[in-house]
């Protein structure tokens, strides 16, 4: 999501399905939107002759009264009051569906947390992430992004042949479907015995392969190279955080439960502090996010629909990483 400001005003691209979920969380009641809608005129000719409308394209400023992200259609439904523009549609409703591709101008009323968290946002990619799988059975080529892992295309490789040198037609059909993604990066993933003969044959043929530390294949590969949070993508990202806080739990530097969460603020111990989308909306979050920006902490919003999300939703929403232990438990 790219975003640049015009005096007051910032205008937002949007790229994805993703950044239209993160949007719904930012934009507020009472926000301002300005955009170009369509909307019937009738004129008086029109009334005389068969009473027929046309639409014609107009500037107007709403006053947001409410939004709704669509996750299914990917689309985020936004409905307001007319605020400024043609004086004929002042104090009139007006509805707008912000779709990905679309360009979004705003006055937020909290113009310097709304910028604070769009680049947080802004920082990760919305591209899709080549990731090479390789086993004893298959090399399967990936393309994950944020809400899919999908399969491009997959060899056999006869148990292993492929690396012994037994099967060259394996290796060039290989080399040969990996053409155009030479100028990509590529992460690959299986046991190490076959993950770095993979990745040595794609390094000698000019390709930018990444060699990970990621001894499974397939989906089970897949989600252990998300957990490493090392490709840049929000879900990789929140997926390394929560496995950091579940392992700080048993360790003492992870803290839950609203009451402890708070306490940990306060003495200024939270380097993250994790919440889940449902948290994030309610009435309860201002102070938790005043004390954490006061402290110096970084925040991140989690999907409340993924299971990242299902195990922070099971901890209260709201969970700490912390910078030192702490001397009261969490309950």
């Amino acid at each position: 999501m790219r975003f640049s400001s015009q005096k007051e005003l910032l205008n937002i691209e949007v790229a994805s399905g993703e950044d239209l979920w993160y949007l719904s969380l930012l934009i507020k009641e009472g926000d301002v939107l300005v955009a170009e809608v369509l909307r019937r005129v009738e004129r008086k000719e029109d009334v005389i002759r068969s009473k027929k409308t046309e639409r014609e394209r107009i500037k107007v400023s709403i006053k947001i009264e409410s939004l709704e992200f669509e996750e299914i259609s990917s689309r985020l439904h936004i409905l307001g009051q007319i605020t400024s523009g043609p004086e004929d549609y002042l104090g009139e409703h007006q509805s707008i569906n912000v779709e990905p591709g679309s360009n979004l101008i705003i006055l937020p009323h909290d113009r310097d947390g709304f910028i604070r968290n769009l680049e947080e946002a802004s920082n990760l990619t919305n591209s899709t992430v080549l990731v090479l799988s390789t086993d004893d059975q298959n090399i399967t080529l990936f393309g994950i992004n944020e809400s899919s892992n999908e399969m491009i295309w997959r060899i056999p490789t006869g148990s292993g042949k492929m690396y012994e040198g037994k099967e060259a037609n394996n290796r060039y059909e290989f080399l040969e479907r990996l053409e155009g993604y030479r100028q990509s990066e590529i992460y690959v993933i299986g046991p190490s015995i076959f993950r770095d003969s993979t990745s040595k044959l794609l390094s000698q043929n000019g390709y930018k392969a990444i060699n990970t530390q990621v001894g499974s294949s397939e989906e089970d590969g897949i989600r252990e190279l998300l957990q490493e949070g090392i490709i840049n993508l929000r879900r990789s990202v929140e997926s390394k955080l929560v496995t950091d806080f579940l392992k700080g739990v048993g360790s003492g530097m992870s803290s839950y439960g609203k009451k402890e969460v708070e306490r940990a603020l306060d003495i200024r111990s939270v380097s993250t502090l994790l919440m889940s989308d449902k948290f994030f909306k309610s009435s309860r979050v201002t102070d938790y996010l005043t004390k954490c920006y006061n402290g110096g902490c970084k925040l991140f919003v989690v999907h409340s629909s993924w299971e990242t999300g299902k195990v922070i939703e099971s901890y209260g929403g709201i969970v700490a990483l912390l910078r030192f232990r702490t001397d009261f438990s969490s309950a």
